[in-house]
């Protein structure tokens, strides 16, 4: 075993040893089932990610977006799983399924061109919490990283034409989550749970797919910078494929919660 392979190997020992202690001295286990709405706080005008074929080149006002495009306004379904420890400190595992539609993107609605967004993804959220416990009632602040992996795709439609549509790789997005929420113990093992935060992470995307009656058409690769390349010195494979640049959307959320703790083991 060489000196790197020796160093991953006991950085993964390390991490599980500090999972195994974290969950013998935790004094508690709940789970919770909840249902979050997020409202975007910011919007922006939708990034470059396709063209709709002719419509652009024989109409240009239909490149003028609406610079009120966010997809960060939609429903979370979810659950967690927190450990609480003696001093009130804690930890919460949260896994969750967020989707988000956006419609109408052209300024000039004489076109009737629409570009329909569907935005999915499923949020993984590893988050430290404080506890401040009064009579009945709890109030948790929490903090940590939020992790989504993200599918998304455009349809469009000029009138009643069906354009092609443009579907988007799977893709890792980093940000970071801030809340705060309340607790009122319902019974011995039932806690109804309560929350408010903001959430913030952007998505830019890598690769896309475009297909025209479930036939792929082109792949578009996102790119930082565009080098100008001849026509002549392409290869046919090369003429399927399209460089952009790249963009990104902003999820700024603030949300709000409601929730159902039951408490699976106390020490």
């Amino acid at each position: 075993m060489n000196v790197k392979n020796m160093r991953k190997s006991k950085i993964y020992s390390l991490c599980l040893v500090l999972i195994v202690c974290t969950v013998c001295q935790a004094q508690r286990l709940d789970i919770k089932p909840y249902i979050l709405y997020h409202q975007s706080v910011s919007s922006q005008e939708p990034p470059a990610f396709y063209f709709m074929g002719f419509i652009v080149t024989t109409t240009p006002t239909a490149i003028l977006l609406n610079e009120n495009f966010t997809l960060a306004t939609g429903l979370e379904y979810g659950f967690t799983i927190d450990y609480t420890f003696h001093n009130q400190l804690g930890i919460e595992l949260g896994l969750g399924y967020f989707s988000s539609t956006q419609s109408n993107l052209f300024k000039d609605k004489e076109l009737k061109l629409t570009a329909d967004w569907d935005y999915r993804s499923i949020a993984i959220r590893p988050l430290f919490s404080y506890a401040v416990i009064t009579g009945k009632s709890t109030f948790i602040g929490k903090i940590g990283p939020t992790i989504h992996y993200t599918l998304a795709t455009i349809n469009g439609s000029y009138g009643k034409q069906k354009l092609p549509s443009c579907t988007f790789a799977n893709k890792l997005n980093w940000g970071y989550l801030i809340g705060l929420e309340y607790n009122y113990q319902l019974s011995e093992r039932l806690t109804l749970a309560a929350e408010l935060g903001f959430e913030h992470y952007r998505y830019t995307p890598n690769k896309a797919t475009v297909e025209d009656n479930g036939k792929k058409v082109k792949e578009i690769i996102y790119v930082n910078k565009i080098i100008q390349e001849s026509i002549v010195s392409q290869d046919p494979q090369s003429l399927l494929q399209e460089k952009r640049l790249k963009g990104t959307v902003l999820f700024n959320s603030i949300y709000f919660g409601i929730g159902v703790k039951y408490k699976l083991w106390k020490k």
